[in-house]
């Protein structure tokens, strides 16, 4: 009786602790989103940290790189060249993000300051 109980409670203590070690791994892969607002507009920047790609609003993903808390990638269209960069607060739960628009035609270049903040 009592090698029984002990075996059902060795049972649920091992299934407990193997599920919440893969639910926090699980977790941890997620990517973390970011709400980013300028005013009245409002952007979602998402980072991919197991594949080191971004996606800020609705394009495609882009492969990003690092210095110290900042995050910098580029996109560009038929006329004009983004560049961005993220910098990270501390705590990683805020951040600033600043948008460099170039156009390729007129070689005028454009700033976007927002204020962004995680959104998970």
């Amino acid at each position: 009786m009592i090698r029984k109980q002990f075996y059902n409670f060795f049972n649920k203590a091992v299934l407990s602790i193997l599920f919440l070690i893969l639910f926090i791994s699980i977790s941890n892969a997620n990517p973390t989103k970011y709400l980013c607002n300028k005013g009245m507009d409002n952007l979602y920047v998402t980072f991919d940290k197991k594949e080191k790609k971004v996606i800020a609003g609705y394009s495609k993903p882009k492969k990003y790189w690092t210095e110290a808390s900042f995050i910098f990638w580029i996109s560009a269209d038929d006329t004009t060249v983004h560049e961005f960069t993220f910098e990270n607060s501390y705590n990683r739960l805020a951040g600033k993000l600043k948008i460099k628009s170039h156009n390729l035609v007129s070689s005028r270049e454009r700033w976007l300051y927002y204020n962004c903040l995680a959104n998970q």
